[in-house]
């Protein structure tokens, strides 16, 4: 997305339902977005006006919708990193997996590519050499110096 508007947190977020959907379904409809995002059919059909507007999707209504190539890459680019942040908090600092889920959502719209690709490598990186132990957290030790995390949040030393 070098040159084009970067989408609202709100656009990804349907833009991922539709994603998943026809993932799931092969066909995508306006009813299925509803229930996936939970929002009513007309706030539906506001967001599809737009994305459509943004070439994102091919939408009439009462017809099926469909990704365009530019909205498919866009949507597939926010699978991949919310699936790196998932992994990230829960494979390697240990957050449980709704947890890991809720922040991966979270942070997805505000995380720059840049960012997720270095942060992509690292998870391989971990995963790959099994670097981090297991109780990663019970090894650390606030050595004389305090930690930043222990002057920032002190009592926060476990998730």
């Amino acid at each position: 997305m070098s040159n084009k508007r970067k989408l609202s947190a709100t656009q990804e977020d349907y833009l991922a339902a539709i994603f998943r959907i026809e993932q799931q379904h092969g066909v995508i409809r306006a009813n299925l977005i509803a229930s996936e995002i939970g929002v009513t059919r007309p706030t539906v059909t506001t967001a599809l006006k737009h994305l459509s507007a943004l070439n994102l999707i091919v939408y009439q209504p009462y017809q099926p919708i469909k990704l365009t190539e530019q909205g498919r890459k866009q949507a597939l680019a926010i699978a991949h990193r919310n699936i790196i942040l998932f992994l990230f908090f829960r494979d390697t600092l240990k957050f449980s997996e709704k947890r890991a889920k809720e922040i991966a959502c979270r942070l997805e719209h505000a995380i720059d590519d840049e960012v997720v690709v270095q942060l992509g490598k690292l998870v391989l990186y971990f995963e790959q050499s099994g670097c981090v132990p297991n109780n990663w957290e019970e090894l650390y030790v606030p050595h004389e110096k305090k930690q930043y995390v222990d002057i920032l949040f002190p009592g926060k030393d476990k998730v």
